[in-house]
């Protein structure tokens, strides 16, 4: 329903009703039980026009009391909309979309079931919670970091009462699951005005809370919101890309944003992963960044012309185009390398049009060679093969390598 009213296009649609669990099942042949203790019930639709199958959570209406974990109630029971829409976090989450009308006939566009003044508040952009902001934030303490990745998104204000509610409550973050902050998180670091989010997470005391690392390097994230803005600039700006190139990154991925959110702090990937409970990808991704950042750092202020072989082992990476983003934006931010951000523009630009054969060309020299040639393998050989591929990169022909391979070999048994 919010999505609707902001002329959004929204992302699924769930249902709330007050059939019971029970009732939902006699009616839909195809269920998925995700939580029908608290009534709430996946409805799997059949494929129609060549979509895919899809899900539609029905949840009866509920109430709830008591929440000790400061996450889920203690108990539940079925009631009306009215207490169900009462529960909820924010005003504009409160609404409801009526598919019939008063007399009981199907609406062309639904009715608006507005219980707890959310519309008002939607059309003014003022996040507000229902009921005693306190009592909401007690409930479940993730709806601290809601707010602001809803005030954010949607670029809305945060009623008064409701932020120093926040602040209040903000040390309560700390019970709740590192996987369910850093979903949030995420959400917010990737999202459209990060910088909105950022300023929020700071203003609200949460950034203090989850991110003290970085607040005691960057005490406003001022830094840490350059960084985005000129990230955004960049991916904004797109370098042409040729076929089979090498691919620049194209949206603020996770791994890429939180390696400019902690480009200051600088922790371990393994250990921010373990923090915020990453995937495994995410933190092999934002671990290479880190490390590319650093090579890249020291041959970008080189600005090596030609390219040298290392430069284009660093290049040709997956990640390689996400630490240049890191590195300009770090660049850019200092204001005194101005020479480094026009050689990492045009680093990013090579690398989009250099088809990916050139830089991954078909070694002229491999192992098999080296041993056709009678050598056995030993701790030589990955420096005569390095050598050799080197030539290559350099834009040397196999002849060439091979026989940089021999004067190598020939080195060696010297």
């Amino acid at each position: 329903m919010r999505d609707l009213v902001l002329g959004l296009v929204p992302k699924d649609y769930d249902v709330a009703t007050a059939a019971t669990p029970d009732q939902v099942r006699a009616l839909f042949r195809n269920i998925v039980e995700v939580g029908a203790v608290f009534g709430v019930l996946r409805v799997r639709l059949a494929p129609a026009a060549g979509l895919a199958v899809q899900e539609i959570e029905v949840a009866t209406f509920r109430a709830e009391a008591a929440y000790t974990d400061g996450r889920r109630p203690d108990v539940v029971r079925f009631t009306d909309a009215r207490e169900d829409v009462v529960r909820r976090d924010f005003t504009m989450n409160g609404l409801l979309l009526d598919p019939l009308d008063s007399s009981g006939q199907p609406a062309e566009l639904g009715v608006v079931v507005d219980l707890v003044e959310g519309m008002p508040d939607l059309l003014a952009r003022r996040l507000r919670a229902i009921g005693s902001p306190f009592e909401r934030f007690e409930e479940d303490a993730l709806r601290l970091l809601r707010a602001p990745r809803f005030a954010s998104r949607f670029r809305m204000v945060i009623d008064p009462a409701t932020a120093q509610a926040i602040r209040a409550a903000a040390p309560t973050l700390q019970r709740v699951s590192a996987e369910r902050i850093s979903a949030e998180c995420a959400a917010m670091l990737t999202g459209e005005h990060v910088d909105l989010a950022l300023d929020l997470m700071v203003d609200l005391g949460l950034a203090a809370v989850i991110w003290p690392l970085v607040l005691a390097a960057d005490p406003d994230l001022g830094r840490a919101k350059a960084r985005f803005a000129s990230a955004r600039r960049e991916l904004e700006l797109q370098p042409a890309t040729a076929p089979n190139a090498f691919a620049p990154e194209t949206t603020l991925r996770l791994p890429l944003a939180l390696a400019l959110l902690f480009a200051d702090a600088r922790p371990v990937a393994r250990e921010l992963g373990r923090a915020w409970r990453l995937s495994h990808a995410d933190i092999q991704e934002l671990s290479k960044i880190q490390e590319l950042v650093d090579g890249l750092r020291t041959r970008a202020e080189a600005a090596e012309r030609p390219l040298s072989a290392a430069l284009v082992r660093l290049l040709r990476e997956p990640m390689s185009d996400a630490a240049l983003l890191v590195l300009l934006a770090a660049t850019d931010l200092d204001g005194d390398g101005q020479g480094t951000v026009h050689v990492c523009r045009e680093l990013r630009r090579l690398r989009a049009m250099t088809q990916r054969s050139v830089w991954w060309p078909e070694l002229a020299v491999t192992g098999d060679t080296l041993q056709a040639w009678g050598h056995s393998p030993g701790p030589g050989f990955r420096s005569v093969l390095q050598a050799a591929e080197d030539v290559q990169l350099r834009g040397g022909d196999a002849e060439t390598a091979r026989a940089e391979a021999r004067r190598r070999l020939g080195n060696e048994t010297a």
